[in-house]
Formats: structure tokens, C-alpha cells, sequence
């Protein structure tokens, strides 16, 4: 069985950016269990196949929950800092350049001759 690795300063133990809070037990019972099944091992598909293979860390949603990922072991997955951050700061631009839906129709500009 694989061992975890080697803790360096303080793990997600904080909301971060998260816009809901984690869900009953993630610390204690799901962020565990999901680092024991992937044993410690980065998950990220590499574009020549295979994972990333780096001691993981963190876990994190496959599909993100705001997309309509479920709360579900299939849709976490361990990943490395690096492909977390990767991840997480795709996500973030992604939707800060969403431009929200119109309140109201567009108006007509009024120098304009119909």
C-alpha cells in the first residue's frame, strides 16, 4: 500500500475561493478516501497518455459543481498542486469572462434613423 507523502506546510484546509462550503465530512472522511483509492498518485491525463503520476495532495471535482458535477466519488479525483492550480485557474477565467445575460432587451440608439 502506498504511503501519502510527506506534508510541507499547511494542506486545504480553507475555503479558498469556494462559493459553497465543502460538504459534511470532506476532511475527515471523502478527501482521505479518494487519496487512498488514486494512492497518492496525481490522476491528471497527459496528452501522450498515461497520468501525471506526481505524489498528490489535493482533490478536486472532474466535472466542477457550478458545471452540474455531482457530489460523488466518480467525480473526484487526486491531483498534484501544480495540476490544481492548473485547473482551478482555467475554471477561474472561465468564469470571469462569462458575460451575464441581459437584463432587458437592447434599446435602440436614439441617433439612429430607422
Amino acid at each position: 500500500m502506498a504511503r501519502p507523502p510527506r506534508r510541507q506546510g499547511r494542506l486545504m484546509g480553507s475555503q479558498g475561493r469556494r462559493s459553497a462550503p465543502l460538504p459534511k465530512g470532506w476532511e475527515r472522511r471523502t478527501r482521505p478516501r479518494i487519496l487512498r483509492r488514486d494512492r497518492y498518485v496525481c490522476q491528471w491525463p497527459l496528452a501522450t497518455g498515461g497520468i501525471c503520476g506526481e505524489p498528490a495532495n489535493q482533490v478536486d471535482h472532474k466535472i466542477p459543481v457550478h458545471l452540474g458535477g455531482p457530489e460523488t466519488d466518480e467525480n473526484y479525483w487526486a491531483l498534484c498542486e501544480w495540476h490544481h492550480n492548473q485547473k482551478t485557474g482555467r475554471e477561474a477565467a472561465a468564469v470571469s469572462h462569462a458575460k451575464p445575460p441581459r437584463a432587458r432587451p437592447q434599446e435602440k440608439h436614439p441617433g439612429f434613423v430607422d
